[in-house]
């Protein structure tokens, strides 16, 4: 390996392993959106979810669309991923509270990775706010603005 390429991996060694998304959020099954984090930054996360034809089997008939209702719920779990993983959270569970300025601007076709990125707002009043984007590829193909808020209670996502 090269020098610059030596370099560009340093980051990665030296960096902590990402925490396992069902570690930090309560969703399974079918309602676990994100297959896995690929950044937890402070006031920045983001999460890869892989879609197939079989998960959106129906959502028009021969010519399957991974419905915007679930790219939505895909920011809201990286975004509740984001507020426990950095330790925002301080005892309960974040639950989506609001979404703003929703816009889909290409349909998400199976089989396709698509990256959510959320950037975490400051909070206010108890209300943790974020702009988030879908990506497929290096198109954005919906964004929203989103709030979430923490609902007391035991902050165990497995339980």
């Amino acid at each position: 390996m090269g020098r610059q390429q030596d370099l560009a991996l340093e980051g990665f060694v030296n960096s902590p392993p990402l925490p396992p998304v069902a570690d930090l959020i309560p969703h399974r099954g079918n309602f676990l959106l994100i297959d896995r984090l690929v950044a937890l930054e402070p006031n920045r996360v983001e999460a890869l979810a892989n879609f197939s034809a079989l998960q959106v089997e129906g959502h028009y008939p021969g010519h399957p669309v991974v419905p915007g209702v679930l790219l939505l719920e895909g920011l809201a779990q990286t975004l509740c991923c984001g507020c426990v993983g950095l330790g925002v959270v301080p005892d309960g569970h974040p639950y989506l509270a609001g979404l703003d300025k929703v816009r889909f601007r290409a349909p998400v076709v199976p089989p396709a990775e698509v990256r959510f990125v959320v950037n975490i707002l400051p909070q206010r009043l108890g209300i943790y706010r974020a702009e988030g984007e879908v990506w497929l590829g290096d198109k954005c193909v919906a964004s929203a603005s989103l709030s979430a808020t923490i609902v007391p209670g035991d902050s165990e996502a497995t339980q």
